[in-house]
């Protein structure tokens, strides 16, 4: 009978202090990030410019400094700068499909993403330079990247040459290939346009 009352007069002590330690529980911290935030240069939130296609790239605190910070920044840039122009040849070319009637065919849609493909592999990387530079408090490189006007303009050219050479060496019916070329000149328009 002691050994039971001992049972239970322990697992009563248990269950007392898992109910005391369930009680303490402590809300998680959260973070104001607006902080952080309001520290950066407005080019770095919202880059755009009236002077071309800009983007942002960022690289992280180096032990190598801001030698090595900088290509890292930079490369980080013209890869969201391409990345930028893709999405909207994707999102133009979608519209353009459609507006030409041609969506629903497989032929033309594979047409047009190895197209499109071959076209932002033609991206001028080497006209892209940066025009604005920021280091953060904590050591974090933010760097404003810019494919001027005229260097896009020229690659949206050499786009709709790539474009019609590749139509020419498809092997679409005629009828296709008149609607994707409907397309690809209302797509070409209006990314000059952007």
């Amino acid at each position: 009978m002691k050994k039971i009352s001992l049972n239970l007069l322990a697992l009563a002590s248990l269950v007392l202090l898992l109910a005391s330690c369930s009680g303490k529980v402590e809300e998680p911290k959260v973070q104001d990030m607006a902080g952080d935030l309001s520290d950066l240069p407005s080019w770095v939130l919202s880059p755009q410019s009236d002077e071309g296609v800009t983007a942002v790239g960022i690289a992280a605190p180096s032990r190598g400094g801001i030698q090595f910070q900088i290509p890292k920044a930079e490369l980080d840039g013209k890869a969201n700068i391409a990345s930028e122009i893709q999405s909207k040849i994707s999102r133009l070319t979608k519209s353009s499909l459609r507006s030409a009637g041609v969506n629903e065919n497989e032929d033309v849609e594979s047409f047009f993403a190895q197209a499109t493909k071959e076209v932002v592999k033609d991206l001028p990387m080497s006209g892209v330079r940066r025009i604005n530079t920021y280091r953060a408090k904590d050591g974090t490189l933010y760097v404003q990247m810019l494919l001027s006007n005229k260097d896009y303009t020229a690659f949206i050219e050499n786009g709709q040459k790539t474009f019609e050479s590749m139509l020419k060496g498809s092997n679409l019916g005629q009828n296709n290939i008149e609607k994707t070329q409907e397309a690809t000149k209302a797509l070409f328009d209006e990314l000059d346009n952007q």
